[in-house]
């Protein structure tokens, strides 16, 4: 039996930098990795980023130069991967420009030897989270547009008494893309995320009006184990219910249609209260 506990006091909800201990600007991580140097931060500033270059020297203080231009400098959760570094100790930098015209350069700094978590494959995986962010806001943008288009069309031409019997027959076309442009998926999920002590936070709405079901499956999307009916909008499932650490897939269903389909990561690592 799969075990559940339940928080009837009110809780915070934990920031994204207790899953992995991503340091926040103008701060970074910096982890060395069997060779290959992850550079890895959050994205916690209120006035817009115009862009981040990543830079390294031999030296802490002069000689820095940019070895690469994050494409989206304003997600939340960013990093790079220097894969094939010169030297081991290189120090490293981050600048950072704001569309006021304003930059900042970082402290510079060598990164830590890594041996517990594949934080190159952890910026792969958000990387590719957020790309695909990126091509559904596209995708709703067009969406909009095409049903901003219907809407005028059919403003525009009020059918004639004699087409009734046509219109009857077909869709209207402001019924399209309603439901499908509000689904965009973020990462790490609203609904299904880690706490700081990596047990699996669940936040659904209504679950008394509405019928939900959730499936927990391995990174090669094996089930594990699904909830039906939560009894409560808010709930905690223990990490002891998942193997080991590493990625889950989950999908959540709502009223019998998927509602969200994620992912989240459950580290091996001991948080150290401060």
């Amino acid at each position: 039996m799969h075990r559940l506990y339940f928080l009837f006091t009110f809780c915070g909800l934990f920031s994204f930098s207790t899953l992995f201990g991503q340091a926040t600007l103008p701060d970074f991580t910096l982890k060395n990795t069997n060779g290959k140097v992850s550079i890895f931060w959050l994205n916690d500033y209120k006035r817009p980023v115009k862009g981040i270059s990543v830079q390294r020297s031999y030296d802490s203080t002069k000689n820095f130069f940019s070895i690469a231009s994050i494409l989206n400098p304003q997600n939340s959760v960013n990093g790079f991967i220097d894969s094939t570094p010169p030297y081991n100790k290189m120090y490293y930098r981050l600048f950072i420009g704001f569309d006021t015209g304003v930059y900042i350069l970082t402290q510079s700094k060598r990164p830590e030897v890594n041996t517990v978590i594949d934080y190159t494959r952890l910026i792969q995986e958000i990387s590719a989270i957020y790309e695909k962010n990126i091509k559904l806001q596209e995708e709703k943008v067009r969406l909009q547009k095409e049903l901003e288009a219907a809407r005028a069309a059919k403003n525009k031409n009020k059918p004639k008494p004699v087409a009734k019997i046509n219109k009857a027959k077909k869709p209207d076309p402001t019924e399209v893309s309603e439901d499908i442009i509000s689904q965009v998926i973020t990462y790490p999920s609203k609904r299904i995320f880690t706490d700081r002590d990596n047990n699996i936070v669940t936040r659904l709405f209504n679950v008394k009006g509405n019928s939900y079901v959730i499936r927990f499956m391995t990174e090669d999307y094996k089930l594990l184990f699904e909830i039906k009916n939560p009894p409560e909008d808010y709930f905690v499932i223990e990490k002891m219910n998942f193997r080991r650490s590493g990625w889950y897939q989950f999908e959540i269903y709502k009223n019998g249609f998927l509602l969200e389909e994620n992912k989240f990561f459950i580290s091996n690592e001991e948080k150290r209260s401060k």
